[in-house]
């Protein structure tokens, strides 16, 4: 099999292949994707992986990159998602850009528009993890400065991406991208609230690139808890995240609102066949209705931007604090 100029991978374990089906469906209908396509798999049983293989999307079994075991957030996250790390390998050079979308996401439109990107591209997270701060936590058993200590260098209200979506051009990898990752997993893995994100975070630390938040809309929370009407809930990719507030459900949860758009999307890979890659039935819209849909948008989510720059300027008082207090124990 010949190697395409891009590449659109998604992650899975062995929980989540139905989710990496519609994933790719969605892809391959709607957006028309016309790289290649591959499953980042995580101990994931070969038998499972036939029907992947079948349909041509190529297979990378990818090992965690985590210290097991120390950082709180193995309590409600797989060590599964840290293999997204993977993807910064020199053997994905051999790709001028990859593109990585959740499995937990539905895709509208297309993507082409990803594969221009010149470094490291993704969407500014939401409310409460928006910033650096937001993605870290300070352990009972760390005092403050070395907490402040720990991020010495990196500004921890500085805004912080969403990994559910990134697109990266593959001159950033070298021979030392997996390393420094590495290193960055095992500095800061028990201070994680998320953990490949916090990485991530850090290693890009105001180096990448801003995309527009249609490239990672979280649907569900915008409808179930900011009530935004299900029509004005519109995407490039829909990401349907785990969230605290258990009324806000996934896509593939029978009474969530898109869950028969999910359905629909799953039951048409069947029909996948990679040598004849379908014209995208729809693209997103101009500038015009763009305003209108962004003005909504900002209208629903207002109280979370209150909070967020709220959250910001209680987050640098907390900082100043305490680097007060370590300037004037060592005056």
């Amino acid at each position: 099999m010949s190697i395409k100029q891009n590449l659109l991978v998604t992650l899975s374990d062995k929980n989540y292949l139905e989710q990496a089906k519609q994933l790719f469906s969605s892809v391959y209908w709607n957006a028309g994707w016309r790289g290649d396509y591959m499953l980042l798999a995580h101990e994931v049983p070969e038998a499972d992986l036939e029907w992947f293989r079948k349909k041509g999307i190529l297979i990378w079994q990818a090992e965690s990159l985590s210290a097991k075991g120390l950082g709180s957030w193995q309590g409600s996250y797989s060590s599964s998602v840290t293999s997204k790390l993977r993807l910064f390998s020199p053997e994905f050079k051999r790709w001028k850009t990859v593109v990585f979308v959740d499995a937990d996401c539905i895709v509208r439109y297309p993507l082409d528009a990803l594969t221009e990107t010149r470094h490291f591209a993704a969407v500014h997270d939401w409310f409460p993890a928006a910033t650096i701060g937001g993605q870290a936590y300070k352990p009972e058993s760390m005092d403050d400065s070395e907490y402040e200590t720990l991020f010495r260098g990196y500004d921890l209200t500085s805004t912080a991406f969403n990994t559910g979506v990134f697109a990266f051009n593959s001159d950033i990898i070298d021979g030392h991208t997996q390393a420094r990752l590495e290193e960055i997993s095992l500095k800061y893995d028990q201070v994680s609230v998320f953990p490949e994100q916090l990485w991530l975070n850090l290693y890009f630390y105001k180096t990448w690139e801003r995309l527009p938040m249609e490239y990672n809309f979280f649907a569900s929370y915008l409808h179930t808890m900011r009530r935004l009407p299900k029509d004005q809930v519109d995407g490039v990719v829909l990401h349907f995240p785990r969230c605290q507030d258990k009324a806000v459900l996934r896509c593939w949860d029978r009474n969530d609102a898109f869950y028969d758009e999910w359905k629909a999307n799953l039951e048409r890979a069947e029909l996948i066949d990679l040598e004849h890659i379908p014209q995208p039935g729809r693209h997103w819209p101009g500038s015009r209705r763009l305003f209108v849909w962004r003005w909504r948008l900002r209208m629903a989510l207002r109280s979370d931007y209150l909070r967020f720059y709220r959250n910001k300027l209680s987050l640098r008082s907390r900082v100043g604090g305490v680097l007060s207090a370590l300037k004037f124990s060592l005056a």
